[in-house]
């Protein structure tokens, strides 16, 4: 049980960071940030023994203070966007640990039998408190509850990354993933935004329409065949990501603004970046694609970090911190990665966080 304080780095550090705290999660340890959260941890893997999960349900009088405290923490959590804990008064609700009101006894129904969940009591302030084993402060004893289900559920579901072996569920054409690992060739470059896509198709991931272009009326035919509008931007592995500011014309309706946003583009980008993914005597070649539908922009990448190996790394505007996990992702990984990273904002309806989960 690891206490850290918040993350308070930038750019490749807070990747480092987060490749860190992804291998430690991985590796079963639970990770506070909190001092009290941390110790009221300590006393619950001390005194009663790990739940086997992170699911938490409080039971006490509407009145008491411990009620007050939780539905605060509630409160709070919403604001944060996260999983608010619930009020629940029923005790066979699905749970993993029960926190109750020390003032009451705990449900005859459950218990340390580890099928059942794990009944905690827990007192609303230490000054409050006699010499019974239990919690000490409402909001600590739900951040315990939390990091420490979220270990066992790691621990229960495997240690480290996924096993390598090509995942049963999904549908692959291993033919065409063949096909454009062998045009990609060396893995020690940056991969291309069209090779990404190609690759992501024939393991049956949606993907917008798109194809390359090495001449205006090239792209004029794809655009026509894509269905305007359209967006242009240029091709090749050494043009800058979108965030790192690759030139895009957007919103294209017409064949002559096709000729004259794949000139602007082209002029944008970097002389050397779009000669060596054009043909022999060519200016360039441009990416012509279907406009994407709006939504809340997420970025995932993978990368190889010395001393540790492959992550994938999950960067979503109004997160805290950067997201990690080993590669290859487990299930829980993915849900833990997609749940952490989509907050809904204010009016926004709530992210899908099982497609992005499944992605």
């Amino acid at each position: 049980v690891l206490l850290l304080p918040p993350a308070r780095v930038t750019g490749p550090g807070a990747r480092e960071r987060a490749a860190a705290l992804a291998h430690l999660r991985a590796a079963g340890a639970a990770i506070v940030h909190d001092p009290d959260p941390w110790i009221e941890a300590l006393l619950l893997v001390a005194l009663f023994g790990p739940p086997r999960g992170p699911r938490v349900a409080m039971i006490a009088d509407d009145t008491s203070l411990v009620a007050v405290a939780t539905a605060a923490a509630a409160a709070e959590a919403a604001q944060l966007g996260e999983r608010a804990h619930e009020l629940m008064a029923d005790p066979d609700a699905p749970t993993d640990v029960v926190l109750h009101d020390a003032a009451l006894a705990p449900p005859a129904s459950i218990g340390p039998d580890r099928s059942r969940p794990l009944a905690v009591p827990v007192f609303a302030r230490a000054e409050l408190a006699d010499d019974r084993p239990a919690l000490h402060g409402v909001r600590a004893a739900l951040g315990a509850a939390l990091a420490v289900g979220r270990a066992m559920e790691r621990i229960t579901a495997g240690l480290g990354p996924a096993p390598s072996a090509r995942p049963r569920d999904l549908t692959v054409d291993a033919a065409r993933v063949e096909r454009q690992l062998a045009r990609i060739g060396s893995w020690d470059r940056r991969v291309g935004d069209h090779e990404c896509k190609v690759l992501l198709a024939a393991y049956g991931v949606p993907v917008i329409r798109q194809a390359l272009a090495t001449t205006p009326s090239a792209a004029t035919r794809i655009a026509k065949k894509v269905g305007f509008p359209v967006e242009l931007k240029p091709y090749g592995n050494e043009v800058a990501t979108e965030r790192a500011g690759c030139p895009i014309a957007r919103a294209i309706t017409t064949a002559s603004e096709v000729r004259r946003g794949m000139a602007t583009v082209l002029t944008a980008a970097p002389p050397a970046a779009v000669s060596a993914a054009a043909p022999s005597g060519g200016d360039g070649a441009v990416i012509v694609r279907e406009t994407p539908p709006s939504g809340r922009p997420a970025h995932a990448r993978f990368e190889r970090v010395a001393g540790l190996g492959w992550i994938v790394v999950l960067e979503v505007p109004g997160a805290a911190e950067v997201l990690a996990a080993p590669c290859p992702l487990r299930p829980l990984d993915a849900t833990g990665l997609a749940a952490m990273g989509a907050a809904t904002r204010l009016g926004d309806a709530a992210p899908d966080h099982a497609a992005l989960a499944a992605l």
